[in-house]
């Protein structure tokens, strides 16, 4: 077996979930242009309400009377301890004083603070929080479907051990997912109690080990973080930037709040059940390939946003089901011109429902047969809705149509839904969804495996 020596990041470690990591704790100055005031600051990661750079600020004055006013529009922090470290852009957005002259104020970092070069960088590592604690494979060899076996070249870059791993490789690019070890007590907390937990490390490199910058890298590092919260059915962010020259040394350092708000921990179950690695890994070729097109990548970017609101219905199904139908027919419209199976007049001629299912008989997805078990059924019979074979696309379209549009009549006005209703129309649209997207990005298994998942609703139980 070969080894091949990495650079060694720290990891960012925590002892319980949610508490926050401290990236300085030191001396400082809070300059705002006109006033310099000395004092101690404490930078951290913050996780609530989502993960950022929090600033803490902490100085002294002789009297509450005596406390100086600051241009808060046009505030900065320079860390007396860090050589060569650029002046930090913060936000001061309140401050507190106990009566004994002590005064502190709170806020957050305004703009990423950069510590060395962002350019002829060799391999960039981030960390994430929340992603599931799978049994990535130890083994030193992988197997084919004929059990030939074929060593497997591991990466000695985590410190004291290989680390749980698997790899992912696109268009030149090398991507290592790493699980820290030890890491299942760590999540029976989180299921217990929620919050966030760091639970994996990235490296990213290239393929030819040509080197690169800042910029590209958080191009493919923007498209995993999508591809991996989607795998993961919430939202996961990158924290602590690091980038490392040829030879391993640690040339950049990089404090930022996410762009994406991640999700304290949940356990999804109407996500994408993978059970395997192959299956995490099968899927982002195809991924990949539809992001970097142009006429995919918002679509793409929209679905699984909407993909992962529409699983939250933090206030109801109703918002979900509008979600989860807007994806549908956006991927409807451009998976069906794209591959010339209909032009915009013709689309525009469809009705939704119908859009709906030539998308689905095109991407060959089997549709759901309407269930006795549904509570939805009664209306479907009773308004006409349709509860044929094609009948989960018409209740799916009547009960959308019914929450965004106004009630104008009196037949309309007698139809109530109930959050149960609701719940049943969401689960199975969710699961359209979810197919979708697996075929789009030419995922090799069988995606109605992933029915099991939704048990529970009894929805599936005449299939």
């Amino acid at each position: 077996m070969t080894f091949t020596r990495q650079p060694q990041p720290k990891l960012l470690e925590q002892e319980f979930p949610s508490q926050a990591i401290s990236l300085y704790d030191g001396s400082a100055e809070l300059i705002d242009g006109e006033n310099t005031i000395r004092g101690e600051a404490l930078i951290q990661i913050s996780w609530y309400p989502f993960p950022f750079v929090s600033v803490k600020f902490v100085y002294y004055g002789e009297g509450l009377s005596d406390d100086i006013e600051l241009n808060l529009d046009n505030t900065e922090l320079k860390l007396a301890e860090i050589n060569l470290v650029p002046r930090m852009k913060v936000v001061i957005t309140k401050g507190l004083a106990d009566g004994t002259g002590k005064r502190e104020r709170f806020g957050y970092l305004k703009e990423p603070l950069i510590q060395g070069r962002t350019d002829n960088l060799s391999s960039v590592t981030f960390q994430i929080a929340n992603f599931l604690f799978v049994n990535f494979s130890n083994d030193n060899f992988e197997y084919d479907d004929e059990g030939n076996e074929t060593e497997i070249e591991r990466e000695f870059w985590l410190p004291d051990s290989f680390g749980a791993q698997v790899i992912f490789e696109y268009g030149g690019w090398h991507i290592v997912l790493a699980r820290l070890d030890d890491p299942f007590d760590f999540e029976k907390r989180l299921e217990a109690e929620g919050g966030y937990g760091i639970s994996h490390i990235c490296k990213i490199k290239r393929l030819d080990s040509k080197n690169f910058d800042l910029r590209e890298s958080y191009e493919v590092i923007n498209a995993f973080i999508y591809y991996i919260s989607f795998l993961r059915g919430i939202w996961i962010a990158p924290l602590y930037i690091l980038g490392f020259d040829a030879e391993g040394n640690q040339v950049l350092e990089e404090w930022r709040t996410p762009t994406i708000k991640a999700d304290s921990w949940q356990s999804p179950y109407y996500s994408w059940g993978w059970d395997e690695c192959a299956e995490v890994v099968d899927a982002f070729p195809g991924f990949m390939k539809k992001w970097q097109d142009e006429t995919w990548q918002e679509v793409i970017q929209n679905s699984i946003q909407w993909y992962i609101e529409g699983y939250k219905h933090t206030n109801g199904y109703n918002s979900s089901i509008i979600l989860v139908h807007s994806a549908l027919e956006k991927i409807a419209w451009t998976h069906l011109n794209s591959n010339n199976y209909i032009s915009s007049v013709g689309f525009q001629k469809l009705s939704s429902d119908d859009k709906i299912r030539l998308l689905l008989k095109t991407l060959n997805i089997s549709l759901i047969p309407v269930n006795d078990n549904w509570e939805i059924i009664k209306l479907a019979k009773a308004y006409n809705w349709g509860t044929d074979e094609l009948g989960s696309i018409s209740i799916i379209m009547q009960v959308r149509n019914l929450l965004i549009h106004p009630k104008i009549n009196k037949k309309e006005n007698k139809i109530k839904l109930t959050e149960s209703m609701m719940e049943e129309v969401f689960v199975v649209a969710h699961n359209y969804l979810l197919k979708c997207l697996l075929k789009l990005f030419d995922y090799p298994y069988g995606i109605d495996t992933y029915k099991h998942k939704l048990d529970k609703t009894k929805l599936f139980s005449n299939d």
